[in-house]
């Protein structure tokens, strides 16, 4: 689950695995036929612009190891172990069948009240035995096997680990499964509405400014990242370029490649350290911090936080 301050420093490492929580990648889809006049209509991969129309049931997904998950209905008592699925059925209306989730979920609000069942690492199989679930979502394949065992169904698809244009695409899919594709469709189309907003805002914009994002403890994401893709996204100089996935930089390398714009999980933890106080984002009050993680789930709030970081990078563009 990707939770960089609910998890701490220590787990952060392990992000290229953790990634998955949060980030999950569009699967194969089949609506398969129910009456002799209709044949199986196959949906291909999703892409940033595809709509899918097709909502009636029975319902086919292929998962992330090539089996297919059927759906004769639409769940309705669902186990999410993943932040962008709990904040994507929120959204459109369906947070109602969450019956159970992770440990780490902190956002919608409404989410404090729903049973916690483990993480990626500590599945509790008996607790969501009990809860009886008729749908159990993973992002990793810990623990597939044991709940499979148990009886339970379960879906587990792979975290979306590149282009986050994609999050429209889950959505759909996730209308597509609870049975409300209209209510998917508008959320969906709304995200990709305010992501071409800001392209077409910066289409003119030349090269801006440098940025870090400090995740915690000075770790920071590369380029091949969801999060380096919004500062290719908002033309931004990230200084972490050299950095496959998340690493962790020095003091020394952050002063060096003096960023103009920091997003800090903590900014105290950069302001109040005496070695960054000449770097261009400190003396110019360019340091801000992100309400909430928007960029740290694949879900509809990721918009929220690039439309925050276009902000603060372009005051003028984006009062």
């Amino acid at each position: 689950m990707q939770r960089f301050t609910a998890f701490g420093v220590l787990l952060i490492a392990l992000l290229p695995l953790l990634v998955a929580c949060g980030e999950q990648s569009p699967a194969t889809v089949v609506a398969t036929a129910t009456t002799p006049a209709r044949t199986a209509t196959a949906v291909p991969e999703p892409t940033p612009t595809a709509v899918v129309t097709v909502s009636d049931f029975p319902l086919t997904i292929t998962d992330s190891n090539s089996q297919p998950v059927v759906f004769e209905k639409a769940p309705k008592r669902i186990a999410v172990f993943d932040s962008a699925v709990l904040e994507i059925l929120f959204a459109i209306g369906e947070g109602g069948r969450i019956i159970a989730t992770h440990d780490f979920a902190t956002y919608p609000p409404e989410a404090a009240d729903i049973v916690r069942v483990g993480d990626a690492f500590n599945v509790n199989i008996e607790k969501i035995v009990l809860l009886q679930p008729d749908l159990v979502f993973v992002f990793f394949p810990t623990a597939l096997e044991s709940l499979t065992n148990a009886g339970l169904k379960v879906l587990y698809l792979e975290s979306l680990n590149d282009d986050f244009t994609r999050v429209a695409d889950n959505i759909r899919l996730w209308g597509r499964i609870v049975g409300n594709p209209d209510a998917a469709e508008r959320e969906a189309k709304k995200f990709e509405q305010r992501v071409d907003a800001i392209r077409a805002k910066l289409a003119s914009q030349g090269e801006g400014p440098s940025v870090f994002q400090d995740v915690g403890g000075l770790w920071t994401p590369g380029p091949d990242t969801l999060v380096g893709e919004v500062f290719d996204l908002l033309k931004l100089r990230n200084i972490a370029h050299d950095v496959t996935g998340y690493a962790q930089l020095t003091p020394e390398q952050v002063v060096e490649r003096n960023p103009e714009l920091i997003i800090a999980a903590d900014p105290q933890a950069i302001v109040g350290t005496p070695a960054f106080k000449e770097v261009e984002a400190v003396k110019n009050g360019k340091v801000i911090t992100l309400e909430n993680e928007p960029l740290s789930v694949a879900g509809p709030r990721f918009v929220d936080g690039i439309e925050t970081v276009a902000k603060a990078a372009y005051p003028d563009l984006f009062p």
